[in-house]
């Protein structure tokens, strides 16, 4: 590589308006404010990173400075335009606010501001993160900023400007920069790399635009790394020299939960800590996708998402049994996580932990729809005789349907795991109720299905949960069952019998201690 290398991000910054790319309601305000030569005497600059906000305020220096009257119209070979761009001008100051944000550096530009300019038509102060300066700096700059020397502006740059005081904002004539779109970032690209001669696929600048999440700036750093590897590098080396997370990887994990596989999530798990991707970055991702799967059922949700042709159709294609509800509630949570895991050190295990514990989500519940079935279902109930059962026996019969085939006691007991497993993969809850169940007499197709759990709404979960046990039941054995649920309620806490309750004296007795009071 040559000595005199100069990176893209530098070379290519603009040097007129007209090259500046996604601030077109920037750039056309600024224009005619030098047409008109209605200038402000301060301006503040706000937007995300890399999207050409210390570019813009040294295009107003040279705007301002580049000519004997302010004009855009200058000339860039020019020596007053060549010392702006290399930084050696004597009347464009440029300040950090990072390290520059104490009150004594603020007095000494107060300073140093009443001097005429050297050899252009004004003093031009550049202020860079000037949200970074200290409450006092800000006081000190304020009565500066309102009624400047008429041969300075002040150019205030900030990516935070909620942090700025509305003290100083009211003073500046305020610009909001936008983040740049990828479709804007990848034909930026696009040309660059045909001025650089440098070949390069278009899906790769997609990819490129994409990982930069807006800023130029990134996205061009990202295109040195790609051209240092030579041309036409295949999608998928640019792919792992940026650490991106494969679209496949996404969908292998949703796919995983959508169909509680758990082998399938734990093999995905495996690859993602063998890749050595970013969790957070991998979060992000899974956010979006699902962001992507929940707008795809709209009827513009492709045009929103703006994704290349050939990954839109896999989203169009996708055919999750997601509700709506479902997608939030999976997006919530990894949105929760993403907030909070940059705390701890070992990010994969959170990662591995609240994906599994996503496996183990049931599908969401209409409220309004359960409501209304569970009080058609006390309706049916008042009407049942009741009279002549046992007081803390209830019990549930599914209808008997003609039967195929007997099923053994020991097939069903040696098999009942087994179905438990399919139940909850199905319904995570109802699986859970039914382990802490036991098999009682099975005759004639007749199943007893015995629980003491003295809780309603696990009797009412568990008698819900009937048709779904005699349809796995059935579809394994080729059979047609009929389970009466006994809910057996005689159980009680062993505290509250006094006869099993120990006697203090009798443990003193036993161990021959003595009462040391």
């Amino acid at each position: 590589m040559s000595e005199n290398y100069q990176v893209l991000a530098l070379k290519w910054r603009p040097k007129h308006f007209n090259d500046v790319v996604g601030q077109d309601h920037i750039t056309a305000t600024l224009q005619k404010a030098f047409e008109k030569n209605r200038l402000a005497q301060a301006f503040l600059f706000a937007g995300p990173r890399g999207v050409g906000k210390t570019t813009m305020a040294r295009l107003v220096a040279m705007s301002l400075n580049g000519s004997d009257k302010p004009t855009t119209e200058y000339d860039i070979s020019s020596d007053s335009i060549k010392d702006i761009i290399e930084g050696r001008s004597m009347d464009v100051i440029e300040i950090d606010g990072a390290s520059n944000r104490g009150i004594d550096e603020i007095r000494e530009l107060r300073e140093n501001i009443k001097f005429m300019p050297v050899s252009g038509s004004y003093k031009v102060i550049i202020i860079d993160e000037v949200h970074m300066l200290t409450v006092q700096a800000f006081n000190a700059l304020l009565k500066t900023l309102e009624e400047p020397p008429r041969h300075v502006k002040f150019i205030l740059a900030t990516t935070d400007v909620h942090k700025v005081p509305q003290t100083i904002i009211s003073r500046c004539q305020r610009f909001d920069f936008l983040p740049l779109t990828s479709k804007i970032i990848s034909e930026q690209l696009a040309f660059i790399a045909k001025e650089e001669s440098q070949k390069i696929e278009p899906q790769s600048l997609s990819l490129i635009a994409s990982k930069s999440e807006g800023s130029m700036r990134d996205a061009l750093s990202y295109l040195d790394q790609v051209l240092v590897l030579g041309d036409n590098v295949p999608y998928q080396t640019v792919q792992d020299l940026l650490g991106v997370v494969p679209n496949e990887v996404l969908f292998s994990l949703s796919d995983a939960l959508h169909e509680r596989d758990g082998n399938k999530l734990i093999d995905n798990l495996e690859m993602i800590r063998n890749k050595g991707y970013i969790v957070e970055d991998l979060l992000k991702d899974l956010i979006i996708h699902f962001r992507n799967l929940s707008v795809i059922k709209f009827k513009n949700g492709l045009k929103l998402i703006g994704l290349e042709s050939e990954l839109a159709k896999k989203y169009s294609e996708s055919n999750y049994s997601w509700s709506d509800k479902d997608i939030i509630r999976l997006s919530n949570n990894l949105s929760s996580l993403y907030g909070t895991i940059k705390q701890y050190s070992d990010q994969y295990l959170l990662l591995e932990m609240q994906l599994i514990k996503l496996l183990q989500f049931d599908s969401s519940i209409d409220i309004e729809k359960f409501l209304k079935e569970d009080n058609k279902n006390t309706q049916q109930t008042k009407t049942v005789e009741t009279a002549k059962k046992p007081l803390k026996k209830t019990e549930k019969v599914i209808p008997e349907l003609k039967k195929t085939e007997n099923i053994q006691s020991e097939d069903l007991k040696s098999n009942w795991e087994t179905i438990l497993q399919t139940i909850s993969k199905q319904r995570g809850s109802i699986g859970a109720q039914l382990s802490g169940c036991i098999l009682g007499e099975i005759e004639n197709n007749k199943i007893e299905l015995i629980s003491y759990d003295n809780s309603e709404f696990n009797q009412k979960l568990l008698n819900d949960s009937l048709p779904l046990l005699k349809s796995v039941i059935d579809e394994k054995f080729n059979s047609s069952v009929e389970i009466k649920l006994i809910i057996d309620t005689k159980v009680e806490k062993i505290e509250n019998d006094e006869d099993n309750q120990v006697n203090e004296n009798d443990i003193v007795n036993l161990f021959e201690g003595k009462d040391m009071l």
